[in-house]
């Protein structure tokens, strides 16, 4: 027997499907995983004044803001993202993608070109500082990935040993398999072949075109938005943060180019058609008891 439980949260949808013989077990641990990744959003949700990200773009170019834990493990990981792509995944590009969006402040004049260059994270004081007062995180490349690994690491912890955990369908952690089978199955839209099959794997899926019809991947380099006619890319590997920022990065810069080349070896990084629509189901004849939690929050 599989559970399944549900959540809004980041703007998407987050699922968890389990498996194990002990359904009190289960339910903690999914119900433990779900207000991780609930505490994520509050964190780093750019359309709330009540955010940690609101308090940096408020403050933290005039003083180092303080920080908690989980923000700075996760601004640690896209400073080295940051450098493995070359910048071409740039977690500081808020200020570009508030142009033409009414729910973000804009900002003006020209947003800066420098991004996560300008950032200042001081490990051993816990803060962050914002080198030009424009600087806007939106952390939407690398946050749903970052909270699967984290909703994962609280599985584990707790025994599971069976677990598929998405987010919006895009970012997806494999724990084992379900009984009587190698691995989960997932099928990606755009890519040919077979489904990915993924034991303990993670894959996240990038594409340009987004809710709306219009990009939302910027260029970090002239802040333009990528063509809703270009490739996305699909990314398989040990962390769904590492994933979500490849996929990002090699769907900005393409698979002819250098940044392509440098995807480190632990990661295997496949084009896939630029669709209307990108998908991720796991495909699974064994029965699964749902429950879907009544807590919801506001939009990332």
């Amino acid at each position: 027997m599989l559970h399944r439980g549900a959540l809004a949260a980041m703007g998407t949808r987050f699922e968890i499907v389990a498996g194990g013989a002990d359904l009190r077990l289960l339910r903690a641990a999914v119900e433990q995983a779900f207000e991780e990744i609930v505490t994520c959003h509050r964190l780093w949700n750019v359309f709330s004044s009540d955010s940690l990200l609101s308090r940096i773009h408020s403050e933290a170019f005039l003083r180092p803001v303080p920080i908690d834990s989980l923000t700075l493990d996760l601004l640690e990981h896209c400073a080295r993202l940051h450098s493995e792509t070359d910048g071409t995944f740039d977690p500081v590009i808020g200020a570009d993608l508030a142009h033409g969006d009414p729910r973000r402040e804009s900002v003006a004049g020209d947003p800066p070109r420098d991004g996560f260059g300008g950032v200042e994270v001081d490990r051993k004081a816990a803060t962050v500082r914002l080198l030009e007062p424009r600087l806007r995180f939106d952390l939407g490349g690398v946050a749903k990935g970052y909270a699967c690994d984290l909703a994962a690491e609280i599985l584990r912890e707790a025994g599971v040993s069976r677990a598929l955990i998405h987010g919006g369908t895009s970012s997806v952690v494999a724990i084992g398999a379900p009984d009587g089978r190698r691995d989960w199955a997932i099928e990606v839209k755009g890519r040919d072949g077979d489904p990915v099959h993924l034991r303990d794997r993670c894959l996240a899926v990038s594409s340009p075109h987004g809710s709306g019809g219009f990009g939302h991947i910027i260029y970090p380099a002239t802040g333009s938005r990528i063509s809703t006619h270009r490739p996305g890319a699909v990314v398989i590997g040990p962390r769904a943060t590492d994933c979500d920022a490849w996929a990002t990065a090699l769907t900005v810069a393409g698979f002819d180019s250098e940044v392509a080349a440098k995807i480190p070896t632990s990661l295997e990084g496949y084009p896939i058609e630029a669709l209307p629509s990108i998908e991720q189901q796991p495909r699974s004849e064994t029965p699964v008891e749902e429950e879907r939690w009544k807590r919801t929050v506001e939009t990332f």
